[in-house]
Parts: structure tokens; sequence; C-alpha cells
């Protein structure tokens, strides 16, 4: 927060306990500032904001606790400079777009509200309390079976299982926007989310940190512990939303329903685009050069599905910058315990970027909260087409069915929040002039072709017009 401010002068602000070696800082984000002068004429939304700004490397040093037990590794600075257009305003500075506990309270309330209970099951319990006491939300969504005959109820109890979960890092805000449009889509009324919802039950923790989020945490727990690496021995009374989330998926595997599908909601602060980690056995040898093992790994690569389909049908989406390999630093966090000990072969981390696209529809712009939300929509219609694809028999549809199913895809993914809590305009996009260094290249996936069909974007989405748009010229 920020108050007592003269317009038309310069301010430099540095902000200096920063720990990563590099930063999407540097290629084109901009940090984003709330005034409470515009919201009083009524323009309440977070815009991006800064010029002059740089990550670089400072003259202090970490203490070899903050560092574990690497003393005299650096600290580094976000440094912009900020004018501000109203005398004595009072401005809130962000890393990105917030999303607060209240927040989700509020969302799931609303969806609760709205809902029709004749067509969608909706269940909201409390996976577990947090160490603070407050409590962590599963959610529980499917189709409501067509009848009570026998055939309709087993139907209904043996659909397969997708499990997701979001927010472990609090400062990874991007996650939860994400996850709202997940939920807003699953919740919706189109014929392709019921067909979704009749397909599987998705069981969802869309907050595994309540804790760091109300505290203010970046990466922590309210115990000081990065929860997405406990997950190999989670502490119940130390972190009790890894222990219980953990203990729904074994049990799960218990009764022979493992799920198709595991996902943990991430954001990416050093890499452009929307993209996935997986796991992969031949990969992760081949990665480590033990030649002569990987000749005899013989591997279904059905873990590659879903995000090929996803880089076809969600412009955020590039499948180059994907990974499937389980690197040893990796092995207590939620995607590598969930494929290894639980049994999930597509378990995944998806991964959206804190800055913006370098490839697609959306190159050379920052991401606002509607792009994020459209991800998770596209997410819940990839999981529609990997059914498809995985149960073919079952869905052997004519084309016409399917091309009117991708017009109703595009028409409900154009994000048009009905629990959207501030006004429809909650950021206006942003059109970067900035020649980035590719983190990633643009090569075309067509493997999937064939199976999917390929993706072509209306002239609708292809032309984003000057009102959709606002450009700022970053120097």
């Amino acid at each position: 927060e920020v108050s007592g401010m003269r317009p038309g002068v310069a301010y430099r602000f540095n902000i200096i306990n920063c720990e990563k070696s590099n930063s999407q800082f540097n290629y084109g984000t901009q940090p984003l500032m709330y005034s409470v002068q515009e919201a009083l004429n009524a323009r309440p939304w977070w815009i991006r904001v800064g010029t002059d700004i740089c990550y670089l490397k400072n003259h202090f040093s970490r203490s070899s606790v903050a560092a574990g037990g690497q003393k005299g590794k650096s600290y580094y600075t976000i440094t912009f400079t900020v004018s501000f257009p109203h005398k004595d305003d009072v401005c809130y500075f962000a890393y990105h777009y917030p999303y607060t506990y209240s927040t989700l309270q509020m969302h799931l309330q609303k969806l609760e509200s709205a809902y029709n209970p004749q067509q969608i099951y909706f269940r909201k319990d409390v996976l577990c309390e947090t160490l603070s006491g407050n409590a962590c939300p599963l959610v529980t969504i499917t189709a409501m079976p067509e009848s009570n005959y026998y055939e309709h109820i087993c139907q209904f109890r043996n659909r397969p299982y997708v499990f997701l979960s979001a927010r472990v890092h609090p400062g990874e805000t991007n996650a939860s926007w994400v996850m709202k449009g997940t939920l807003e889509y699953l919740m919706s009324n189109n014929p392709t989310a019921q067909s979704l919802r009749e397909s599987y039950i998705f069981k969802i923790v869309p907050m595994l940190n309540p804790d760091g989020v109300i505290n203010g945490n970046h990466r922590c727990s309210l115990s000081g512990e990065d929860l997405n690496r406990q997950w190999q021995s989670p502490n119940p009374d130390l972190h009790p939303t890894i222990y219980h989330a953990k203990g729904l998926l074994q049990y799960l595997a218990a009764v022979k329903r493992l799920p198709l599908v595991y996902c943990d909601y991430h954001g990416h602060s050093r890499k452009k685009n929307v993209f996935m980690y997986g796991c992969s056995i031949k990969e992760t040898v081949w990665h480590t050069s033990d030649n002569a093992t990987s000749c005899d790994v013989v591997e279904d690569v059905g873990y590659r599905t879903l995000p090929k389909i996803l880089s076809h049908i969600a412009p955020a989406f590039c499948m180059s910058s994907c990974s499937f390999v389980v690197e040893k630093s990796k092995e207590s966090t939620a995607r590598v315990v969930v494929w290894r000990e639980i049994g999930v072969q597509r378990s995944y981390t998806m991964e959206s970027t804190l800055c913006g696209c370098d490839q697609g529809k959306y190159k050379g712009l920052q991401i606002g909260t509607r792009e994020l939300e459209e991800m998770g929509a596209k997410f819940c219609v990839g999981l529609l087409r990997l059914k498809r694809l995985t149960s073919p028999l079952e869905y052997n549809l004519p084309s016409s069915l399917l091309d009117f199913e991708n017009d109703l895809i595009e028409s409900s993914c154009k994000v048009t929040s009905p629990t959207t809590y501030v006004l429809d305009e909650d950021e206006p996009r942003f059109l970067e002039e900035v020649d980035y260094s590719a983190e990633s290249n643009d090569e075309l996936d067509i493997e999937l072709a064939e199976n999917a069909g390929d993706y072509e974007p209306s002239a609708q989405e292809e032309v984003l017009s000057d009102t959709e748009l606002s450009r700022t010229y970053l120097p």
C-alpha cells in the first residue's frame, strides 16, 4: 500500500528480497496497481503499470537458513518507476491479479446458489482444517443420474474420477483464476459441460494452502514450508491439507477408483505461455543418459495426449514448453507422488505464466484474468476430447455433431462470468511492443490432428478490436 503521493512525480520502487535468479520482469511483465481514487470514479480494477522495470541481483546476501544451508546466495531486486495520476491517493501494488481466500468462498457460494440441482450434482465439503483453523474446501461436481433406474445409478456411481487442485503456492494467484474458469465451465448450462459432467466425477481442492493465502505468504505455509515438497510423507499436524488430499487419492486407489487425470494448477515466473509438466519413465531415463536401460523400457505414451489436445484448442497453451522429465528435485511434489505412489499415469502440473505469451493468438500480450479463466475452461474441453479418444466406441459421433460441439466450445469459452465480483472490465489487456528472446519455439505439433480435429480460431477470435485492447508500449 502506498499513500500521500503527489501527481506527476516519478517514484522509484525497489523490492529487494526476491530469490529467483531471473524473472519475466526482465521480459515484459509489469506489476499491477489498484487506485482507490480510480475506484471511487467507477474504475475499480487492477491495471498494469510501471516503466524502467528491471530484475537484478543486489548486494544483500541471504543467510544460510534462508538459502537452505548455502550461505552467501544473493537476493534480487525488482525495480520499477510509477507516476500517480491523483494527489493523496491510496494505491496498492501486486505481483499478479489478486485472488483471496474470501474471493474463493464467495465464488463457491455463488456457484452453489445458482446451479440447477435437477441437472448438476454439486457438493461442497471441508477436506480438513488448516493449522490456523481455516476450512480447506473440497468440491465434488458431476451430472445427476438420468433417473432412479438401476443402470442409471450404476453409470452415475462408476464414472471415472478427475482430481484437480490449485494454489499450493499462495503467490501464484493466476492458478486460482484458471481454477475459477474450470469451476465456471463445469457448472455452466451448455451441452458440452453437461457431457463432461456425465463423463466424469470431479474432485476439486481449489486452494491447498489457505493459511499461506490469508497471511500473504508467497510460497510457504504457516509452518514456513513449501507444501508442494511434502507429498512423500506429509505430517497430519504440520501439513494437514496435503495429508488429507493424498489420503483421499489413496482411498480412491484402494477402492479401485483411481482417477483418470490428476492436475495441480500453478503459476510460473520465468517462462511464458501455459504448459504442463508430466511424468515419463522413458524420458526420465533418457534425461539421465542411462541408455542401456532406456532400450528396455516400454511405456504407454498416453500421458502426452491431454497436453497435445490443449495445444490445439487453447490459444495460451504451448506444447513445446511442456516437459515430461521427472527430476530428482521434484520427487516429493504432487505430480510425481501421485504418479509414482498412487499410480495415476496422467498426473500433471499445469503452469500458467505470470507474464504473457510468445506464440499463438495472444503473442505479445500480457496475460489477464479473462485469458486465465479461458484456459481453465479449455482444460475442461480437453478432458472431453480425452474421453472421446480413450473411449472411441462410446463416442462414435458424426463429424457434423463434432463441428457443432466446436462452435459451442468457442462460445462457452469466451468468459462472461456470472460470478465475477468486480465490474465487467475487471482488467484491460495490454499489447506489448517488445522483441522477446523466445523461451519456446513456435513449431506446430500436428500429431493429434487426425484424431482431435484441427483447431481453427473463429474470425471473431482472430481480430482483437481497439476497444478490447488497451495498448501500452514498454520502453
